[in-house]
C-alpha cells in the first residue's frame, strides 16, 4: 500500500503518470500497476483522466489527506534514526511574513543551524494551516487559529499593527478610507474585534477589505485611504517613523506544526533561534 500512496502523492503533484515516474525513478508501467493495486485494495477509483492529464478523484482526495499525515510520519521515524542528523523539512510562510521579516530571519536561523534543510512555501495563512494538518508541510510561520486542536503551535512573536498615514505623510488623512486586510482573513480574525473596540475612530469613514498587507501598503502609498499593515512590512520598506503610528493592538505569529513533528530533536533548537532572530529583528 505505501508504494501505491507515493504513486498517488506523484500523481497530485505532477499531473501525469509520466512525469510521475521520472520523480520516482520507475517505469510508466510500474507507477500504473501501483495505482491499480492501491485501487483495487480499496476498492475505489482514485484517479481520473482530465485531458491528456490525470486528476484524483474525491474519493482520491479524501483518501490521500488521510494518508499524507501517516507518510509523513513514517518519514519522521526516520529521521529520528538518522546518525548524520540532517533533516529536511517543508516550510510554508504566510504571505504577509515571506514579504516582510520572513526570509530574514529564517536565513538567518539556517546560518547557526547547517544540518538543518528547508523547502519554502508561501500561502495565506488559513491554507498554510490546512497544509501543515495535512502533512504536505511540517512547519509553518504564520498567525494561528487557537480553536484549532489538531495543531501544536509555539508561540514567536506579538507583532504590532501600525495605522499608516496616507502618502507617508506626517499625519493620516481623516477624510480618506480605512484600507485593511480582508475579514476572512487570520491576521483579522485574530485583531479585528479590538480594533473596532479601541480604535473606533478608525471606521468612522469608509473601510476597504483587501486581500494582501501588501495592496493596503500601494494603495495607501498612492493616497487611496489610510492603511492598517503590520510593523514588519513599514522596517522592511524603511519608512521614516513620522509616517505611521504603532497601535495598541498586535497579531500573534507562530510556528506551527504537527505534535509529532514537535517531538523530534531538531525542533526545539530551530524554533529558539528562530525566536530569538525575530526578536533582534524587531529591537533594530
Amino acid at each position: 500500500m505505501l508504494d501505491g500512496i507515493e504513486a498517488l502523492i506523484a500523481l497530485e503533484k505532477y499531473g501525469t503518470v509520466s512525469e510521475a515516474a521520472v520523480r520516482l525513478r520507475l517505469s510508466q508501467s510500474a507507477v500504473s500497476k501501483r495505482i491499480q493495486a492501491l485501487q483495487t485494495e480499496l476498492k475505489v477509483k482514485l484517479i481520473e483522466p482530465d485531458g491528456r492529464r490525470v486528476r484524483l478523484t474525491q474519493d482520491g482526495y479524501q483518501f490521500l489527506s488521510k494518508a499524507r499525515p501517516l507518510i509523513i510520519e513514517l518519514k519522521n521515524l526516520t529521521l529520528n534514526s538518522d546518525k548524520s542528523n540532517l533533516s529536511h523539512f517543508a516550510l510554508g510562510l504566510s504571505d504577509s511574513i515571506a514579504g516582510s521579516f520572513g526570509p530574514y530571519v529564517v536565513s538567518e536561523t539556517l546560518k547557526t543551524l547547517k544540518t538543518l534543510e528547508l523547502d519554502f512555501h508561501v500561502h495565506r495563512s488559513l491554507m498554510l494551516l490546512e497544509n501543515i494538518s495535512l502533512g504536505k508541510y511540517q512547519l509553518g510561520i504564520c498567525t494561528f487559529d487557537e480553536n484549532r486542536k489538531d495543531l501544536y503551535s509555539a508561540h514567536l512573536i506579538d507583532e504590532p499593527l501600525v495605522l499608516l498615514n496616507s502618502e507617508f505623510r506626517n499625519r493620516p488623512n481623516k477624510n480618506l478610507p480605512l484600507i485593511t486586510i480582508e475579514e476572512n482573513s487570520a491576521t483579522w480574525k485574530n485583531v479585528g474585534s479590538v480594533l473596532k473596540k479601541d480604535y473606533a475612530h478608525l471606521f468612522s469613514n469608509n473601510v476597504l477589505f483587501v486581500e494582501s498587507f501588501m495592496a493596503v501598503y500601494q494603495m495607501t502609498k498612492v493616497g487611496l485611504g489610510n492603511g492598517l499593515i503590520p510593523l514588519g512590512l513599514t522596517k522592511e520598506f524603511h519608512l521614516k517613523k513620522e509616517a505611521y503610528k504603532k497601535l495598541k493592538v498586535t497579531r500573534t505569529i507562530s510556528l506551527v506544526t504537527r505534535k509529532t513533528v514537535a517531538q523530534l530533536d531538531f525542533f526545539e533548537p530551530f524554533y529558539k533561534e528562530l525566536k530569538h532572530n525575530i526578536e533582534v529583528y524587531f529591537e533594530n
